[in-house]
């Protein structure tokens, strides 16, 4: 058997010979057994990819997986496998039909920004992750500037892919691995360059600089007639039968409009705001923005209304507003305990 996938054709150098049936079936044997695609054959890591992305729905010209080098504790030795990136995550979002909502933003400690979210997929299945980026520097000092705000992007990148390859059974790279690049024929190399690492992210752009690639081959001729097919069957995709119990709402629950009343009465406590006609002044105001049937006076409407992350600005701005409020006020009072009782100065 040829270990040379990308052998160039005879009559034309533009494009690679394809793995046959049996160097992807070994691909796949020899990946069970050991785990480790760094011990396969430049072909075998070629097809097994290509499988890869086949039975999960990924295109492989976009780059949307990459391998990841890592201890293994339980064979004390280093292995490389195969993990989906973020735009693979997105991929398989959209294939899943993973409707994804954010619940959750803070700050923990000072020093790791914190995201939860919530996945649904159309049969009613719901499942959370969380994802959590440091927002210091290597000294210890909180990041600024772009680097804050892309620390705070990453975080949110970080825990929706987490959540999509939960829902859907693939494990994600471990923290402490590091990325392999490969080569046109699927070797991996020592000392890639610039350009081995932009197509080994964007491998569709091989046919612009000459050099032809394993993942821009036609997936259809890797085969592997006993391989299980993840790809979702047309019943998969069906609208599901109304469950016996109540239907799923996103609308939300009571409780979270009474922890977001609380929080409102909480922080306009003895400000302007601390009044039924100031309260309905500023809700009309601010619901001004959305469409109309958010349009209201009412706070409770709102709420009702609202979505976590509406809630949310409204709740933020509110608190601006108030905590300026009171600390001009304490301000004053401390101006005023500092003047002499006679009127002197």
């Amino acid at each position: 058997m040829t270990t040379d996938i990308a052998r160039l054709d005879a009559d034309d150098d533009r494009f690679i010979v394809a793995p046959d049936r049996e160097q992807a079936r070994t691909a796949l044997a020899h990946f069970s057994a050991t785990g480790d695609v760094s011990r396969m054959t430049d072909a075998q890591r070629a097809a097994y990819i290509l499988w890869y992305c086949r039975t999960t729905g990924l295109t492989p010209g976009t780059g949307a997986v990459e391998i990841i080098e890592f201890y293994d504790p339980e064979t004390k030795a280093k292995v490389a496998k195969v993990y989906p990136k973020a735009e693979a995550a997105k991929q398989l979002g959209n294939l899943h039909r993973i409707r994804i909502e954010t619940l959750s933003e803070e700050i923990i400690g000072n020093r790791y920004y914190k995201v939860a979210v919530r996945g649904t997929q159309p049969d009613g299945r719901c499942y959370e992750e969380v994802g959590y980026v440091p927002v210091t520097d290597r000294d210890g000092k909180p990041l600024v500037g772009s680097r804050y705000t892309n620390a705070l992007m990453k975080c949110h990148t970080v825990a929706k892919r987490r959540l999509v390859l939960g829902m859907i059974g693939l494990s994600e790279p471990p923290l402490d691995g590091k990325r392999v690049y490969l080569g046109p024929n699927a070797e991996i190399l020592d000392a890639p360059t610039e350009e081995d690492r932009r197509l080994n992210d964007h491998p569709n752009e091989a046919a612009a600089s000459g050099r032809p690639r394993f993942e821009t081959m036609a997936a259809a001729e890797t085969d592997l007639d006993d391989a299980p097919d993840l790809l979702p069957r047309p019943e998969d995709l069906e609208h599901p039968p109304a469950p016996k119990a109540p239907p799923a709402s996103f609308k939300p629950t009571e409780e979270q409009v009474k922890r977001w009343l609380g929080a409102w009465f909480a922080s306009v406590k003895h400000t302007s705001l601390d009044d039924d006609d100031a309260r309905h002044t500023f809700v009309r105001q601010w619901t001004s923005q959305y469409p109309q049937k958010l349009r209201t006076e009412s706070l409770r409407a709102f709420f009702m209304a609202a979505t976590e992350r509406q809630a949310g600005d409204f709740l933020a701005h509110v608190r601006a507003i108030t905590d300026d409020e009171k600390r001009a006020l304490l301000d004053d009072m401390t101006n005023a305990t500092d003047e002499p009782e006679d009127g002197t100065f």
